[in-house]
């Protein structure tokens, strides 16, 4: 935020010529038809498939919203903030607060919200309260399907949900999936300080497996490999962690719903596990149980596996895809049903513009998110419970930009004498009601040290903040 203003005595009006900017997009996340997101100004947003809860505005109606809407609880006063980190399930969304504690809420058949329960929620609601330990000082997230990985500040892995094929990669099967899965989280094992797997630079986790890159540059997996998700060799079960033989050097990960992807630090790309649609990536259609390099990309920064697809985003900012395409997934104008195993550039969105400038780029379900440098976000592919954010249920065989998430713009500030003697008022309007927090300085070069108030929800679409008059002393900073 880059607005700030020094107010004296007796002062009626200050034209400004400096411009506060609103929250930007930090984070996105897409599980079956629907978008999590989180801003910079720590609130969670989403949209699309709002079965069990899925939407966390505190009600469902196995209903479904076609543009976004910020997390909140049913009387729609109680919204979700001080996020730090978010994360989408199958039918359920994980957020981490800035005090390293963990929400979920969804679906919760399988006990993926980690709260001791199988009854959903339509509002966040903690996770691991009956863990021992109780789950806290959580700094990293992981997960797709109906289990969540959470890394804590002690470097150690925990999981929780769906354990049918060994996904909690302690050792224990809860199968058949209809006996009671594991509803708080457990420890995956090797994570303790000291072992292999501990403080690793990321978790992932697809349908029948988890996945964590370690500080070494190796990736471990667990779980079961039904069509070479394990990537050592074989097919089969594997409970505990264990290391992907021959992948040295990997500096990214993410699963795919059966298959997974690595990028190594020379940005290759590397994948195995599940290949019927071409995900793989390596000019076939046949699974690989071992990691084969992916074809015709190259300085590459991360990777984003998806149901059957697979996203590629290049240090120049455009985005290659891979794999299935009968939803318009690849995002190239049309739509097949054969497999397409050759990566190929993201060419033009919607309305003939080069797509390009991408600085975010996620694969999720049978959907696309990304956001651009300028802060809009676009999406595209399948959209039949308004997952693309564009106000409708059309799908998107290019990208389209999602509604109210345009690029960013500069917001006008205000300020003039405010009603009550001795105070000013900051006026300026916005379309959402970001989180804010007005700082105080009486020496720039020291910075902004002081903060006069904190966490204000805004209230669209005029928002105005009284400040004290300071007689020309300090400086106030409206920071998002």
């Amino acid at each position: 935020m880059t607005f700030r203003t020094q107010i004296a005595t007796g002062l009626l009006c200050l034209s400004l010529a400096s411009l506060a900017h609103g929250a930007d997009v930090v984070s996105v996340w897409g599980g079956a038809r629907g978008v999590v997101i989180l801003k910079s100004d720590g609130t969670v947003w989403t949209w699309g498939d709002n079965h069990y809860g899925k939407l966390g505005i505190g009600q469902t109606n196995d209903t479904f919203i076609t543009t976004p809407v910020e997390v909140h609880d049913a009387a729609n006063v109680s919204f979700l903030n001080s996020i730090k980190l978010v994360m989408g399930g199958e039918e359920h969304n994980v957020a981490v607060k800035s005090d390293g504690t963990v929400w979920c809420w969804g679906w919760n058949n399988y006990a993926q919200l980690g709260n001791g329960t199988t009854n959903d929620s339509w509002v966040p609601t903690q996770t691991g309260l009956t863990a021992n330990p109780p789950l806290t000082n959580v700094i990293k997230l992981g997960g797709r399907p109906y289990l969540t990985l959470a890394v804590k500040s002690d470097g150690t892995i925990w999981a929780w949900g769906m354990n049918q094929y060994g996904q909690m990669g302690n050792g224990t099967v809860n199968s058949p999936v209809s006996t009671p899965q594991v509803s708080v989280p457990v420890m995956v094992s090797n994570s303790a300080p000291g072992g292999a797997l501990n403080n690793p630079l990321q978790v992932t986790c697809g349908y029948a497996f988890g996945a964590a890159l370690a500080t070494n540059g190796t990736v471990w997996t667990w779980g079961t490999s039904r069509a070479g998700e394990l990537g050592n060799g074989t097919l089969g079960a594997g409970y505990y962690p264990a290391q992907v033989p021959g992948l040295t050097n990997i500096t990214y990960i993410s699963a795919g719903w059966g298959h997974m992807l690595a990028r190594r630090s020379d940005g290759t790309v590397w994948a195995w596990g599940g290949n019927a649609n071409g995900e793989v990536g390596d000019g076939t259609a046949f699974d690989r149980y071992s990691p084969v390099q992916v074809l015709n990309v190259s300085n590459i920064v991360t990777v984003s596996g998806g149901d059957g697809h697979s996203t590629a985003l290049a240090a120049d900012g455009t985005v290659w895809k891979w794999g299935l395409n009968n939803l318009g997934e690849l995002g190239n104008g049309a739509t097949n049903a054969a497999p397409n195993p050759f990566p190929a550039k993201i060419l033009t969105d919607k309305f003939g513009n080069g797509f390009s400038n991408v600085v975010i780029a996620s694969a999720r379900d049978y959907h696309n998110i990304a956001v651009k440098a300028d802060g809009s976000v676009w999406t595209w592919g399948w959209n039949v419970e308004g997952q693309c954010g564009d106000g409708t249920t059309n799908d998107a065989w290019r990208p389209v930009p999602v509604v109210g998430l345009g690029a960013r713009v500069g917001l006008p500030l205000k300020v003039a004498g405010g009603a009550q003697p001795g105070y000013a008022n900051l006026t300026w309007s916005s379309a959402t009601g970001e989180y804010f927090s007005i700082e105080c300085s009486t020496n720039l070069a020291r910075g902004f040290t002081g903060t006069l108030l904190s966490n204000i929800l805004a209230t669209p679409p005029l928002n105005t903040v009284p400040v004290p008059l300071t007689n020309g002393t300090s400086f106030y900073r409206l920071r998002f």
